[in-house]
């Protein structure tokens, strides 16, 4: 199973004037109400990453193009600076709960790299899927990057956390209305391979889950080297979502080629299966300058050799599409 690269990428660029003209990131899909909800994370030149949304209808949809809310950005950053989310507000994650969309974020403090205040998830609510209230228990709990997932009248929050030894695991809490998830301690689900050479050895990044024929499965960002600078993205199954087992022809996508748009990383790689096809959706970060100059072969090695290397100096997230037309893979045979 590998997917393909939409030739007109990047589908949602960074745009002068608009809420994400720094940064378009985080891409994350929810079918409500009767249209396709395109939820992503946007930053400009005040600094501060915000969520907006794009929509498309059923009969139109074709994955590529989106209509942008004129509300953007709809869930903003505090401005109270002693708040959780007074810096930034990114990482999107949806379901939909008794008619609403529950929306789980990342966020961080407006001074949360100089006085240590952890970053946490926080949720906010909405009736129509564009105008959004913050839930009055936020925030949720500490970790980054949430994945939720409703099954069997439970709701499961999948997040990641720095181990003592600086990479990323995924962890899952439990909770039974969408909003108290601190009642059980929460459980590591998946982690890094430790496989020397292999895409995902050190660290993994940024999960998304979906349900088909019996499976959960989930694509994961894999890092061989940083902690959250993802190479490639892989993929797992689990039946019951703590115990997860790695598709031996992973990955399914890897970064762009040195010089491209998305030469240095890829995040959260969110999957719907229409029809016959299998659209993923990305966010990727690179200079895509040419490399017929010294300045852009430059630009192109700090990209992929550096942790974050030149990353909002010359190197600018947007977000992409991805396609696989066939069968899930049964690795079983």
């Amino acid at each position: 199973m590998k997917f393909k690269r939409h030739g007109g990428n990047p589908i949602i660029q960074r745009t002068p004037g608009s809420f994400h003209s720094l940064h378009a990131a985080n891409p994350d899909i929810l079918f409500f109400k009767g249209k396709y909800h395109l939820y992503f994370r946007g930053q400009a030149e005040d600094g501060h990453d915000q969520i907006g949304f794009a929509y498309s209808g059923p009969n139109t949809f074709d994955g590529i193009n989106w209509v942008m809310s004129s509300e953007n950005p709809i869930i903003r950053v505090s401005r109270d600076p002693a708040d959780f989310d007074s810096g930034h507000i990114l990482d999107p994650a949806t379901i939909e709960l008794n008619g609403r969309i529950y929306l789980y974020y990342s966020a961080h403090n407006i001074a949360w790299k100089t006085t240590n205040i952890p970053s946490c998830i926080g949720l906010a609510t909405s009736e129509d899927g564009t105008y959004f209230e913050k839930h009055l228990h936020n925030p949720i709990i500490e970790g980054t990057a949430p994945e939720i997932v409703a099954y069997n009248k439970c709701v499961y929050l999948f997040y990641q956390s720095k181990n003592s030894d600086g990479f990323f695991e995924i962890y899952c809490s439990q909770s039974q209305d969408g909003v108290c998830f601190d009642e059980q301690p929460a459980q590591r689900v998946f982690g890094p391979s430790h496989v020397e050479g292999s895409f995902d050895r050190f660290s993994i990044s940024t999960v998304r889950i979906w349900r088909e024929n019996g499976w959960f499965y989930m694509t994961y960002g894999g890092c061989p080297q940083y902690y959250d600078y993802p190479v490639a993205i892989g993929l797992a199954r689990s039946k019951d979502l703590y115990q997860w087992e790695r598709y031996p022809g992973n990955p399914i996508l890897e970064r762009g080629l040195p010089g491209t748009w998305d030469e240095g990383a890829i995040w959260f790689a969110t999957v719907l299966k229409k029809d016959l096809t299998y659209y993923l959706w990305y966010e990727g970060t690179g200079a895509g300058l040419s490399l017929g100059s010294p300045e852009g072969r430059e630009a192109s090695r700090l990209c992929r050799e550096e942790d974050y290397g030149g990353y909002a100096s010359h190197s600018f997230s947007q977000v992409g599409l991805a396609t696989y037309n066939g069968d899930m893979p049964d690795w079983d045979d």
